[in-house]
């Protein structure tokens, strides 16, 4: 390699490669470039998991449909998956400004959680509140 390029040996295949590489040339692997603070578990991945997936153009976390074929089990074991993979595919997915960004974009992910939850929740409520109106109602007309 140029001398003014700094190397690095390939984890996998201990070829050598250009410091800055996101792929092997030799063994073809990709080269996880990780800020190591960002080793841990994303809870934006874990709750909102496909919806996650797409955004950051990690499509394999379709696979959390067919993991609903087995109950509770699938599902959960699928999203502690992404989860724990979550920073990694979401780094890799564009280029980020700075550490302190991924995180606030990662964290943006569990409000909207929080925020669906809570109007699925309050529909829910009204829902409910609503139909047991009409069945009282219907009670005292003698219907």
């Amino acid at each position: 390699m140029c001398d003014d390029v700094q190397t690095i040996k390939c984890p996998y295949c201990e070829g050598e490669i250009s410091s800055d590489a996101k792929k092997c040339m030799h063994c073809g692997e990709w080269i996880q470039t990780i800020p190591q603070e960002l080793d841990k578990f994303n809870w934006g991945a874990f709750l909102l998991n496909w919806i996650w997936g797409i955004m950051h153009k990690k499509y394999i976390t379709l696979l959390y449909f067919p993991s609903l074929l087995i109950p509770v089990i699938g599902p959960l074991a699928v999203s502690i998956w992404f989860g724990i993979k979550g920073n990694e595919w979401a780094w890799m997915s564009k280029t980020w400004s700075s550490v302190d960004d991924f995180n606030e974009s990662q964290q943006n992910w569990v409000r909207l959680w929080f925020i669906l939850m809570i109007y699925g929740f309050g529909i829910s409520f009204s829902t409910f509140v609503f139909l047991v109106f009409l069945g009282l109602i219907s009670v005292a007309s003698g219907i």
